[in-house]
């Protein structure tokens, strides 16, 4: 059926066959009815109805070079961390989300591929899945707080509320599974299995929850720090001389990088406080009766100190306020001191008192001070020392001339 005319409403339109392309003329007042219309689609052929060229020659938009490349990395990051197939969809779909949007449209591919991590763990915060930011920046070779810094620039464009999170029990149960202890992988004496050590290392934790080891601090290490000494603890006699290195090389852990967010050092000093915590507590053990407690050979003791821990915290922290009191008495100064040193357990920021700052004496001039005749002198030049400066000057005049 042919149309009607737009302009004067008439009936008679004929198809005008004059020029390279079809159109649609009217009769009474002569107007073209499909002016700049070139082609038809299959569909709406048979009706002879006529449809613009941009119409005509649209196509689907094919994502770019590097969109494609990050979804690939995207999946195989949601592969390795063994993420469900609607978290990975879920991953996909927000990492092209965030691809797309202005923010982080022109930024630069190890920004992009960061963004790739970051959306990773996004979804894995909405899906309380056990993974950390030093996870993933181990994964990717990067600098965890520059993604961090990433992942939260996204949680901000797209609006994103990461209500819920992993707890650090559920990230050591994750954790405990990277360590290759198993009979094919390690001597019979360093053999250890996962669910012992997963036990053991929660106990800890939960020790160091209670002790502030925990608070403000990455989680990585501290976990590390406690999978070591429960390991040691486990068959304390025989692998008390085994150091951190040598458990990592045994257990085939990765190298701990700067980079990965966990260094060697920072593994170390976690394990220097949670023995010296330890030795704190066992030092309160009444069989004991006193004797030293070494961190060394702390791990002897792990046992019965996670056996009684509630016991020993309140006796610890009691005989701490008794000897705290008797050395005040006995001192009787009026110095105050910082709360953190009269508290056992406390915080890591409380636990060395910060200094004041001690401002440097500015002088009190005005200008109007009596100024000395002794202070006058030792400004006016000796006899001796204006000849010498004559001769000086005059020499200095014979050169130059």
């Amino acid at each position: 059926m042919p149309p009607r005319c737009s302009q004067c409403g008439s009936n008679s339109v004929v198809e005008d066959e004059l020029y390279s392309q079809t159109q649609w003329v009217c009769q009474d007042c002569g107007s073209v009815i499909s002016e700049g219309l070139f082609t038809t689609v299959l569909s709406e052929e048979k009706y002879s109805k006529a449809i613009p060229y941009y119409a005509s020659t649209q196509v689907a938009k094919t994502p770019c070079p590097n969109l494609i490349k990050g979804l690939v990395r995207v999946r195989a990051l949601c592969r390795i961390l063994r993420l469900s197939k609607r978290m990975e969809s879920d991953v996909a779909n927000l990492f092209e989300r965030a691809y797309q949007h202005p923010h982080f449209l022109n930024g630069h591919l190890m920004k992009k591929e960061m963004l790739g991590g970051s959306c990773v763990l996004s979804v894995c915060r909405q899906n309380n899945w056990p993974v950390a930011l030093g996870t993933i920046g181990m994964l990717l070779d990067a600098d965890p707080p520059s993604i961090g810094a990433i992942y939260n620039d996204l949680n901000q464009a797209l609006n994103i509320q990461n209500t819920t999170s992993s707890s650090f029990t559920e990230l050591l149960e994750v954790h405990c599974h990277e360590f290759k202890l198993s009979p094919s992988d390690v001597p019979d004496i360093y053999v250890e299995s996962v669910d012992r050590l997963v036990q053991r290392s929660t106990a800890l934790l939960e020790l160091a929850a209670d002790l502030w080891l925990v608070t403000g601090r990455h989680p990585l290490p501290l976990l590390t720090a406690c999978v070591y000494v429960a390991w040691q603890s486990l068959k304390p006699m025989a692998r008390m001389k085994c150091t951190l290195k040598k458990f990592c090389e045994l257990a085939k852990l990765p190298n701990l990088k700067q980079t990965g967010g966990m260094r060697r050092d920072t593994a170390v000093r976690r394990i220097g406080e949670l023995r010296e915590a330890l030795c704190k507590l066992g030092r309160v053990l009444p069989w004991l009766r006193g004797g030293a407690v070494e961190p060394r050979s702390i791990c002897t003791l792990v046992e019965d100190i996670l056996s009684y821990r509630r016991t020993l915290m309140l006796q610890a922290m009691r005989n701490s306020e008794l000897d705290l009191k008797a050395e005040e008495q006995s001192t009787a100064s009026c110095e105050e001191v910082h709360w953190g040193k009269r508290n056992l357990f406390v915080p890591p920021s409380a636990r060395k008192a910060k200094r004041p700052r001690l401002d440097s004496p500015v002088p009190n001039v005005n200008g109007d001070e009596n100024i000395s005749d002794t202070e006058i002198e030792s400004y006016i030049r000796s006899p001796e020392e204006v000849k010498v400066f004559l001769e000086v000057q005059k020499k200095l005049n014979e050169d130059k001339k």
